[in-house]
């Protein structure tokens, strides 16, 4: 086999070794390889198969250090570092896993920010236990992504039974996340049924530094216990800020359907009001309040002033349809119900039918009934509209053109031979999610659109209203 195909000689040699052949008899295959990453690579597929005090694994993990410095690309010599990362989850012997996993750490803090950040997202969860701290101490210095990072090694982490190591760890960080990283630490072990106490809470409550901060750690709360602790926490704190945080709380603790310890919770942020002194702020805590106890379905707090617009007629049938095509991972969320409410007061508006791609199954009802929630409406919306004259369809990957009309893709950058658009009833997909449109959706459709003539992309909210404008105008 040619001293060229680098790549070839370190499958053969990942496959030796699992067939039995001893590393010491691969060393000088190794020697051979002419590319530093595939050679540093191979040297590490030796190194736990080696004896710790032998002549070749010293000498191993030396040329493997040697050689990662030779790879030129920033880019290849992280892929570089993660894959030797993995391969060092088998080696047995204690000294030398945190021999090999230190001179991986050393090598990535010369790199820049961005590709730490890459390294930690993708890596961390190759890592052993005891390189948790110098993880956690790696990210804290990552100014912009110290919170992104974070969470991604806390994941790792909790898995471990250290909970305590961690949130000492955490407190020891000089970190503006520091305090948001104990939160999501007690979220990560609420999850996993092992905060059986609140420390790590507990702590994050006591270096919570402002508002901000404060509301982070509202959002982890999941436990009475956790919404008591943060109640006691804050008993001190000026009025107006403890109105709006105990006003938070109550919401929180009704997501997590703590019916009763909601209702508690309103009834103190109420106490609480009535010791304000007229300003501003009073006034915007009662409009708060008003609205979270609606929320709360305990009662419907009457419109004093306001008028509630109703809703107007819908046609029959739109002459062009809007399509989502929906790109987000997971179930539904926010953004989803979002982006059908505007949508639908597009279609509703300039007569389009609306075509939901890609989307989780949900029933009609409960569809309305989560939009009508997440936007606070006073009423159904037009999406109830629209779906009670069947102009609202849901579709997995192909689209009904019998129904929807010619399908178009739109895209900031057209295939100039598809930008032609055919006459008649058209349906318009646009990408919901920061992936947009998927290439391979784009590439099977017969036919382009790019809206500005400039190729400028824009944020879905605007994207929709240029869009459904437009095909009003085709009408």
């Amino acid at each position: 086999m040619s001293k060229k195909h680098a790549p070839s000689l370190m499958r053969q040699i990942r496959r030796e070794l699992k067939e039995g052949k001893s590393p010491e008899s691969l060393f000088p295959k190794v020697k051979s390889i002419s590319d530093s990453y595939y050679r540093s690579l191979s040297f590490y597929l030796l190194i736990p198969y080696l004896s710790p005090i032998s002549k070749q694994f010293k000498e191993a993990v030396s040329l493997a250090s040697k050689d990662i410095e030779k790879v030129q690309q920033p880019w290849r010599r992280i892929e570089l570092l993660g894959s030797i990362s993995k391969s060092l989850k088998i080696i047995r012997d204690t000294d030398s896993m945190y021999e090999c996993y230190s001179i991986i750490l050393e090598k990535l803090v010369n790199e820049s920010n961005k590709d730490i950040k890459d390294f930690l997202l993708k890596y961390s969860k190759n890592f052993p236990e005891f390189c948790i701290g110098n993880l956690l101490a790696i990210s804290s210095k990552l100014k912009g992504f110290e919170f992104e990072t974070g969470k991604a090694i806390i994941r790792h982490g909790v898995k471990f039974d250290s909970k305590s190591r961690l949130v000492d760890i955490l407190l020891k960080l000089n970190s503006t996340s520091s305090t948001k990283l104990l939160g999501y630490l007690h979220l990560q072990l609420f999850k996993l049924n092992k905060n059986e106490d609140s420390k790590a809470l507990l702590k994050a409550l006591q270096n919570a530094d402002g508002q901000e901060s404060l509301l982070y750690l509202v959002r982890v709360c999941s436990k009475k216990s956790d919404f008591i602790l943060f109640e006691e926490h804050i008993s001190d704190l000026p009025n107006d800020d403890k109105v709006f945080l105990l006003i938070s709380l109550t919401s929180r603790a009704d997501r997590k359907k703590l019916k009763e310890l909601a209702k508690q919770l309103y009834d103190k942020s109420e106490e609480q009001y009535s010791f304000l002194s007229e300003s501003k702020i009073k006034i915007k805590l009662r409009a708060k309040l008003d609205l979270t106890l609606e929320r709360l379905g305990i009662t419907q707090i009457p419109k004093k002033s306001k008028v509630v617009k109703e809703l107007g007629e819908v046609a029959e049938t739109g002459n062009h349809t809007l399509a989502l095509y929906n790109t987000y991972g997971g179930n539904w969320n926010h953004p989803h119900f979002k982006s059908i409410f505007k949508a639908s007061n597009l279609c509703a508006s300039f007569d389009l039918d609306l075509a939901l791609i890609n989307f989780p199954e949900i029933s009609s009802d409960k569809l309305i009934k989560e939009i009508k929630k997440e936007m606070r409406l006073p009423n159904d919306g037009y999406i109830k509209l629209l779906m009670d004259k069947n102009r609202v369809k849901f579709f997995k990957k192909e689209i009904d053109e019998s129904w929807s009309g010619t399908v178009v893709a739109t895209t900031e950058n057209p295939d100039p031979s598809k930008s032609s658009l055919p006459e008649g009833r058209l349906c318009m997909v646009m990408g919901l999610g920061p992936k947009g449109l998927p290439i391979s959706f784009i590439s099977k459709s017969k036919y382009n659109f790019e809206l500005t003539g400039s190729n400028i992309g824009f944020e879905t909210g605007t994207a929709m209203g240029a869009i459904s404008a437009h095909l009003k105008a085709l009408n």
